[in-house]
């Protein structure tokens, strides 16, 4: 996907109230499609097609909880930190920063310390 398409993507998912709804409520805590549902108020379906678009688009964040029953399901927690957009003479300016992982840090951290 080209990062023409893929900002315009992401600028028009923003433009959608429920998605921005999963995003908001994804940043406090992981939450499942059931939860999102409760929480944001829409059905399980609207969640669910929401959840895949904010996937593609790097936006989420999809975790896999096992609980002592042994059942599994999906969670999700908002990826998206910032977003900047600049007007220039020559158009736009759009800085998307995507909040990192503990496990990504982490190897990020350790990559700089070899480097050192």
């Amino acid at each position: 996907m080209s990062e023409e398409r893929n900002i315009s993507g992401i600028l028009e998912i923003l433009d959608d109230d429920y998605a921005r709804a999963i995003l908001e409520a994804t940043r406090r805590k992981q939450m499942s499609a059931k939860e999102l549902s409760e929480v944001c108020e829409m059905s399980v379906s609207t969640v669910s097609r929401r959840v895949n678009t904010l996937l593609e688009y790097d936006l989420l964040i999809e975790r896999t909880h096992i609980d002592p029953n042994g059942h599994h399901y999906s969670e999700y927690e908002a990826q998206l930190d910032r977003i900047d957009v600049r007007l220039l003479e020559t158009g736009f300016d759009v800085r998307i920063e995507l909040r990192e992982d503990a496990p990504d840090r982490l190897a990020r951290l350790w990559d700089t310390m070899r480097r050192e």
